[in-house]
């Protein structure tokens, strides 16, 4: 399916699992690294620039790449992406009627991750803040974390009210405004939520093996020394576009080889 930016000839950087990044060349990488989404362009990639804002997509690029790299197969964590997180909170009526359009079993998941923006309830990509929470079940507890003086604490609590029913719990959840190391300005939050993401996601499992041992209000507990500066997580996604960006480039060089191979010999029988 195209977008508006592809037909206005955006170039194809990448093509990542739900994300693609648009540059001149497409290609076939393996079927681990094949699916579509979303879209990621030019523009997006500008914010990862020192001073930019970072967008709902790029978020998205992190979360699918710590899915398919970084968290073991047995874990039960789930990414939620910031437009499922507006629906989930916004969407008039009933949420569970939501669940056919939302990750199965959502109820089964050991540790759900979930973007929070201040955006319009009626507007999707119109917020101007970022936070993030993160629900661990065996706690019954969302662990909300926010850089900015808790500017959303209200769209969180809001959130996790209307995710509770998703999760079929016997007992009531406790939503916890957890301290945070503040940004310095008014553009980090994005890059401020994927250090949090990082930092907690580390911590989640590294305890698994233990669990009936664990003080989750210890681990979950976040402090400047644990977080990336945003410099450092900026360069990192950028790194990791152009790792990803050069095995698509050595999976085209193949593919070409490999078609041209197939066709000469097809030519000479």
């Amino acid at each position: 399916m195209q977008t508006e930016a592809q037909e206005e000839g955006d170039k194809l950087v990448l093509h990542y699992h739900d994300v693609v990044i648009r540059q001149s060349v497409s290609c076939n990488l393996s079927r681990s690294l094949i699916a579509l989404i979303d879209c990621l362009n030019e523009q997006d990639l500008d914010t990862l620039a020192p001073g930019q804002w970072l967008n709902d997509t790029m978020i998205e690029f992190h979360m699918e790449f710590l899915e398919r790299t970084f968290v073991p197969k047995d874990a039960k964590y789930l990414f939620l992406r910031p437009g499922m997180v507006h629906l989930i909170t916004y969407a008039e009526g009933d949420v569970m009627q939501l669940e056919p359009a939302l990750p199965p079993q959502m109820d089964q998941y050991e540790a759900i991750f979930i973007p929070i923006n201040d955006g319009n309830p009626h507007k999707a990509y119109s917020g101007t803040h970022w936070s993030i929470m993160v629900y661990v079940r065996a706690v019954s507890s969302f662990y909300y974390y926010d850089t900015l003086k808790f500017n959303n604490l209200r769209d969180g609590e809001l959130s996790s009210k209307r995710i509770q029913p998703l999760l079929k719990l016997k007992k009531p959840t406790q939503f916890i405004p957890s301290s945070t190391p503040q940004q310095i300005n008014g553009s980090d939050c994005g890059v401020s939520v994927i250090s949090i993401i990082d930092y907690t996601l580390h911590q989640l499992l590294k305890s698994r093996d233990k669990k009936d041992q664990v003080h989750y209000d210890k681990i979950m507990i976040l402090k400047s020394k644990d977080m990336s500066t945003p410099k450092q997580v900026r360069d990192n996604i950028n790194g990791m576009i152009k790792r990803l960006q050069q095995r698509c480039k050595t999976s085209c060089s193949s593919s070409s080889s490999s078609s041209t191979t197939t066709s000469s010999s097809s030519l000479n029988k």
